[in-house]
């Protein structure tokens, strides 16, 4: 029953997505300027560690990679280009307070910004907040992104975590901290995304509206094809029953083959969509 309601809902919050309407760049509701410097950058990269990286790629990613059929993601080895791109998102959308973390395990400093992070009350930031941290403490997702953990928003330290060489996960998950940032009840609307299987659902469809209007917008047609085809199975996995980010129920491995179909035939109907207008500017 419940893999019958996900498999007829996720068209309805998936495919209600228009390319059409104007992008709306972020104004966060409670920003303070961060003190970045040379020690404390808004962008940091791990250390690259190659037989770390290629156990973490090769081995543990493989779940993820086979479940969304895409081998980019969890790669833990992200192009210079790939990060300028979510770099400009970043700044476009004025999430100057927001950290950003490519394929980093720190956490020192994750535990100092959960601490300082003066947008979410303390019983959140020292229960669930904590928790999180507890949880990315010990299971690295420097090694283990893919099968526990992999690429997300952290609302408790208000930074985001990239382990995928994948433009459309980047800003996916910079629509997630943009979405956020605009909330006036931030610790509220943390404490629901923390909520497994239901409290991400909207979170989740907010944030990929938001990746597919920002390629709408800069026009890039390949990037919307690609949202199509990845975003479309990820969301169902989430309406089949995953927890948060930390792990995959058996129903999302079985919800994800209708979440393909349909993201695959969302994209080819985008990708015909234009081939047709490009004949007709032809004329």
């Amino acid at each position: 029953m419940k893999l019958l309601f996900a498999i007829l809902l996720f068209p309805c919050l998936i495919g209600c997505y228009s390319l059409e309407k104007k992008y709306n760049y972020g104004e966060s509701f409670q920003s303070s300027p961060a003190n970045w410097d040379e020690e404390n950058p808004q962008f940091e990269s791990g250390k690259p560690y190659e037989g770390l990286d290629d156990i973490g790629d090769y081995i543990f990613s493989l779940p993820s990679k086979l479940i969304l059929w895409n081998r980019d993601i969890s790669s833990h080895k992200i192009t210079e280009e790939n990060k300028l791109i979510l770099k400009q998102y970043i700044l476009e959308n004025n999430l100057r307070a927001v950290k950003v973390r490519f394929n980093q395990y720190s956490p020192g400093g994750e535990l100092q910004r959960i601490v300082q992070n003066e947008k979410i009350h303390p019983a959140a930031k020292y229960t669930v907040g904590l928790f999180s941290w507890l949880i990315y403490s010990i299971l690295p997702e420097r090694l283990f992104a893919g099968l526990i953990g992999g690429d997300h928003y952290n609302p408790f330290s208000d930074t985001i975590h990239i382990y995928s060489n994948n433009v459309v996960v980047m800003i996916h998950e910079g629509g997630h901290a943009k979405d956020f940032s605009q909330r006036e009840a931030a610790t509220l609307y943390s404490a629901i995304y923390s909520i497994p299987i239901i409290g991400t659902l909207y979170h989740e469809a907010v944030a990929s509206d938001d990746a597919l209007s920002y390629f709408a917008e800069k026009g890039n047609d390949k990037e919307i094809e690609e949202s199509y085809k990845l975003l479309i199975p990820a969301y169902s996995t989430y309406l089949g029953g995953s927890f948060g980010y930390i792990l995959q129920s058996p129903y999302s491995i079985v919800a994800v083959i209708p979440g393909h179909t349909y993201g695959r035939y969302k994209a080819r109907k985008f990708r015909n969509r234009e081939e047709d207008n490009n004949e007709r500017s032809k004329d």
